[in-house]
């Protein structure tokens, strides 16, 4: 099979939920026999062309200087490339991933007559914080694309999935829903020094909805009775200059430590030493990283924000808490800093949770049964 997968960026150069889903998928189809051409903005410094596990990785249109910050211009260069690219070669299916390469895609397959399935990870609120980049242009757009024509809609969760019907009008029968996965070999080949001792970790885009700065509140409350806290923060965005200048304010630099760019191995060994894994989340498709912290072992907290609902059983492999309800969050966090035993229990549930509902394997077997009866209609 012949495949072509459509995204704005891809790891390594990007390490968003999105691109580490597809290249988990896209090696997967390659080791399986098919072919799997990506298409991605380009990068400083990288060629046009790259092979990444198998994957041809295309960078066409525009350099992207910063990811993920791109103009209008960019956006319309990359509408132009994809256009051209998808108009010269031919592909048994296109899987174009939500926003800006929805419209190229869904325009090439009408005339090329190719089916194309249209990935969305997650869908906007009407909370400030939900749109960081041109928020309402962005979010007009949101509304068109993704009533596009789509011979199947997949999304990552039954949240986005029910957003997508209730708030956007998009048909409920046209949308799968394949949960993200993890990569449990890897994972487990990873060894790492003993845990920290209370410290928990945060791993994620520094953006606004991500509300790291409500684990800056939380810690400088805890320190008090438990001084021995810690947090890793892992990640870049937007909002680490006012996170870093929070810290500082809070006289918390002997408690907080941020780290970005790591490798896999690194983050899973980071992942590892820790505690507890934390998602303060108002906005989560999914939520890959809960995952892969239960593959280590590790309980987690989030806020009950689209997907995390379907990764946390809550009191079975981690906790799920109100949106912003900051408080109960700080009570679970002392909660299983404070219980040892329960921290164990709960990542023993997500290991097994992970087993059964986040095997990569598993997901790649029910992506092709949706791509395989896409193409036969």
């Amino acid at each position: 099979m012949n495949i072509c997968m459509v995204l704005e960026f891809f790891v390594p150069h990007y390490n968003g939920g999105g691109e580490h889903r597809y290249h988990e998928i896209a090696k997967r189809l390659v080791s399986r026999g098919h072919n799997v051409d990506l298409l991605t903005m380009k990068v400083p410094g990288v060629p046009e062309y790259e092979n990444v596990d198998g994957i041809n990785v295309h960078h066409i249109g525009p350099t992207i200087e910063t990811a993920p910050n791109r103009s209008m211009l960019d956006f319309l260069r990359y509408f132009i490339s994809v256009s051209h690219w998808l108009l010269k070669h031919q592909y048994d299916i296109v899987d174009a991933q939500a926003y800006s390469p929805l419209l190229s895609s869904s325009i090439m397959s009408r005339i090329t007559k190719k089916p194309l399935i249209g990935t969305i990870h997650d869908t906007s609120s009407s909370s400030k914080d939900q749109w960081i980049q041109s928020s309402h242009t962005a979010s007009r757009m949101e509304k068109f694309l993704v009533n596009l024509k789509f011979d199947r809609i997949i999304t990552v969760s039954h949240a986005t999935k029910n957003s997508l019907i209730n708030d956007f009008g998009v048909n409920g029968d046209n949308i799968e829903i394949i949960y993200n996965g993890v990569d449990i070999h890897k994972y487990d080949s990873v060894k790492a020094d003993n845990a920290v001792q209370n410290q928990i970790i945060f791993v994620g885009r520094l953006a606004p909805h991500k509300h790291v700065d409500h684990l800056i509140t939380i810690l400088d409350n805890l320190r008090k009775d438990m001084p021995s806290v810690k947090l890793l923060i892992v990640g870049k965005g937007e909002e680490k200059e006012n996170i870093v200048q929070m810290v500082s304010d809070y006289n918390l630099s002997e408690h907080v430590t941020f780290k970005q760019d790591l490798s896999d191995e690194d983050l899973i060994k980071e992942i590892k030493k820790s505690e507890i894994l934390v998602l303060p989340s108002t906005r989560e498709g999914f939520g890959m990283v809960l995952a892969e912290a239960n593959c280590c072992y590790k309980p987690v907290i989030a806020y009950a924000s689209g997907g995390t609902v379907e990764v946390i059983e809550n009191g079975y492999n981690g906790f799920l808490v109100e949106s912003e309800n900051v408080n109960e969050f700080q009570e679970k966090i002392i909660e299983l800093l404070e219980n040892k035993e329960l921290q164990k229990q709960l990542g023993f549930n997500g290991r097994k949770k992970v087993e059964n509902d986040f095997d990569w394997e598993k997901i790649v077997d029910e992506y092709l049964e949706i791509v395989n009866c896409v193409i036969n209609q």
